[in-house]
């Protein structure tokens, strides 16, 4: 049995957000478990508005348009991941799949533009987050050491920011294994590469996580907004079990009254999901089970 299956509580965590379907107060491991609050310990360095260069070092500079990119820079054996697209989200009906996100905003003093996040069995995480204005307008410390040329910013606790574009933030090893990631030194996440063959790389809402023999092996689910009027939500299940395909089958064989379409797709061992709606019947589809 895997040390996830050992541990319930964890395996409720993130199999708890993907049941709930709407994935409000999920939008950080660091801000949900109450991190970004201040230690009154500590003083700042630093506590007016400079930009990206005032940070002395290497900045991080790769793509995050999709929980693809953020995965090719995430150390192995994750076993949870988001990705938000939050500026396109704002002003749509799927914004409200997020929840609140100002905790970001306040906690860079800038607007958080995307967000990705990854999380291990180990409960180790880490987390990458575009922001615009690209300003240095939150306080914090200088660690006193580099590495690999980068330099780390402790936002207390524990944790540490490295500037660039997407920013780095988590723990101290986290931050640099993924920044061994980004160098080439080590190898990057590959556990989802399988179902990843049938998902976007363009969604705005992407969740993925490892579920080991319970409903699917694998499940990843994904939002869009199509034509500008109507809803998709993209399911992908990696080995479904068969209770699983049943209760998918009966539910796109009776969606008249929610007003849904349902379009169900095998690929081998994969099966895709579609379910789309128009924005009157948008409740219903961020309601519809998963399972």
């Amino acid at each position: 049995m895997s040390p996830r299956k050992k541990d319930e509580k964890k395996y409720t965590k993130y199999v708890g957000i993907f049941l709930a379907v709407i994935m409000v107060g999920s939008i950080g491991m660091f801000f949900f478990s109450g991190g970004s609050t201040n230690n009154n310990n500590e003083q700042s360095e630093n506590v007016q508005v400079s930009g990206f260069e005032s940070v002395p070092g290497e900045h991080i500079g790769i793509k995050l348009n999709s929980i693809q990119d953020g995965l090719q820079v995430t150390p192995d054996n994750v076993t949870t991941a988001r990705y938000m697209n939050i500026a396109y989200l704002n002003g749509t009906p799927l914004q409200y799949l997020i929840g609140n996100t100002s905790v970001y905003n306040n906690f860079y003093g800038s607007n958080v533009t995307k967000l990705y996040s990854a999380g291990y069995d180990n409960s180790s995480w880490i987390e990458m987050h575009e922001i615009d204005p690209k300003v240095v307008a939150f306080q914090y410390y200088t660690a006193p050491e580099t590495y690999k040329g980068y330099q780390p910013l402790s936002r207390g606790q524990g944790i540490y920011n490295v500037i660039g574009t997407p920013m780095l933030l988590g723990e101290q090893q986290s931050v640099e294994d993924t920044i061994d990631v980004i160098e080439g030194d080590a190898k990057s996440a590959h556990k989802f590469n399988e179902i990843f063959q049938f998902a976007s790389t363009d969604a705005p809402i992407q969740q993925v996580v490892d579920l080991e023999n319970e409903f699917a092996d694998q499940y990843y689910v994904e939002w869009a907004i199509e034509d500008g009027s109507s809803f998709r939500r993209t399911a992908l299940y990696a080995d479904p079990t068969e209770n699983t395909m049943t209760n998918l089958t009966i539910r796109a064989s009776n969606t008249s009254q929610r007003g849904l379409n349902y379009n169900i797709t095998d690929y081998g061992n994969i099966t895709k999901v579609d379910i789309t709606a128009n924005a009157s019947n948008f409740y219903a589809l961020a309601m519809e089970p998963i399972q």
